[in-house]
Order: structure tokens, then sequence, then C-alpha cells
């Protein structure tokens, strides 16, 4: 074969091996791309079933707000609802709960909106009183007002109790002072507090501190249980104490109700 032949045989080769390249980096960035459109696509499917559930709870919550100010009939505007207070589906389910189930016998760990919904929800009964352990002077006197204000004095309390040593099957906790919390049973238990902040399932000691205090047909209700250290804390709570059945609602930021497994939801 001529030399020069031989020369154009392997320039062919050469570009033929060059397009099957070409071709081979067209189909890597087909690939690719076919790739991030369905990514993408995930993410508006995501995005839309994030925005639907947003608008669901939203309406969820303004319904339940509806529903407090009517059964309430306040006078004036409740506390605000936002940020670290509790939200309209929670305050309506605890009013709920008193009104119902005639819980006269409240405590709560932690004060604020809750305290003056629940004070309301007392009123109504015309007996009872709610009772909230606070640590925070700040927070205490801010509540203290709100009940005030609003002629709740009577039917609710905030009782100072700074957070001292607690011991736990051996181990010490950081949890509101026993000496603050009134004698008598406890038809309902709010754990609304220590904050997160003092330390590792901060709100886990309530249950075990007052299970005995509390009356045949009482409810504990937990808030902030979508945070990973109350859902530890449920899960300990549940395997200590087997007689208590536990319901997770569908708040905003979750709240899961404990009742003894003979008396029904």
């Amino acid at each position: 074969m001529p030399q020069s032949d031989r020369m154009l045989l392997i320039e062919l080769a050469n570009s033929v091996n060059e397009l099957a390249g070409a071709i081979k980096e067209l189909r890597d960035s087909q690939s690719e791309i076919m790739g991030r459109l369905d990514s993408l696509e995930q993410q508006l499917k995501q995005n839309r079933a994030a925005a639907k559930g947003q608008t669901r709870t939203g309406y969820a919550q303004f319904e339940d707000l509806l529903a407090l100010y009517r059964d309430i009939d306040p006078g004036q505007s409740l506390p605000r609802m936002r940020n670290w207070a509790a939200g309209p589906e929670l305050l309506r389910f605890l009013y709920e709960e008193i009104m119902e189930r005639r819980r006269t016998g409240v405590l709560e760990c932690g004060s604020g909106t809750t305290t003056v919904v629940m004070a309301y929800a007392m009123r109504s009964l015309g007996s009872g009183k709610v009772t909230a352990l606070e640590h925070n002077p700040h927070y205490a006197a801010l509540t203290r007002h709100e009940l005030s204000e609003r002629g709740l004095t009577e039917w609710a309390e905030v009782a100072d109790a700074e957070l001292s040593d607690v011991v736990i099957d051996g181990q010490a906790w950081r949890w509101y002072d026993v000496e603050a919390i009134p004698s008598g049973e406890i038809d309902m238990l709010l754990v609304d507090g220590p904050p997160g902040d003092t330390g590792p399932q901060a709100r886990y000691p309530a249950l075990p501190l007052l299970a005995d205090r509390l009356s045949e047909s009482a409810l504990v209700v937990l808030d902030d249980a979508n945070r990973a250290d109350e859902r530890a804390i449920v899960q300990r709570w549940t395997e200590q104490f087997p007689q208590f059945e536990s319901q997770r609602l569908r708040h905003e930021r979750g709240t899961v109700a404990l009742r003894r497994a003979d008396n029904g939801a």
C-alpha cells in the first residue's frame, strides 16, 4: 500500500476515534442534563407539596384562632402566638380539653400564652386553677401582666421556680424547684419547659417526678415534639410508664398527648 494511502487511513482512523469521543461526551452531557432535569422536577414537586402543606397548616391555624376567639370571647386581643409562643392549634386543644373534661387542676412547666388561654377556660368552668412554673423572672412578670390585664389572676398563677438539681435513677438533672409545686392531684400536665438550652432532654424529668401526682384520667401534653430531644423523651416516657399511651397531634411544631391506656382519647 502506498505511503500516502497508509497516512490517509491513519488520519481517517484518528478522525473516527475523535468523532466517537465527541459522541460519548455528547451522550454523557445529555445524561447529566437529564439527571439535572429529573432533580429539578423532583425539587419542584417537593416545593409544591411543601407549599400545599403550608397553606393547609395556615388555614388550620386561622380556623383554630377564630374558634378560640369565638369560644373565649376575651374582650381584647389574646397574647401573640408566634415565635416562642404556642400556636393556635395547641391553644385550642388545651382550651377544649379543659372545658370538655373539666380539668381543674392544671400544672404547666413554663408560662406564657398557654397560661392565659387555660385561665380563660378555668373562668368559663367557674372552678379550678392553672399553676405555671417559671424559672425566668422576665417571662414570669410578662405572664403575670397578661393575666392581670385580663382579670384572670383568680384562675391562674405563675410560681417562681428556679432551676435546681434533681436526681432521677441516680442521674442529676436541672429542673424546676419542686417546692414551688402546689399540693393536690394534677388533672393536666403541660410540659413546655425548661428550654432546650438548659441541657439535653431538659423536659424529661416532668413525668418521672410527677407521675404519682397525676389523677387517673390525667392528660400529659408535651410541646415542640418534632424536635429530636422531645422525640427521645417520648420514647423514654412510654418505655418507663407503659400505662400511658401516646398520641401525636398534627400541630406545626408537634404535640404529643399521653393518656392512661384505659381512659381513651
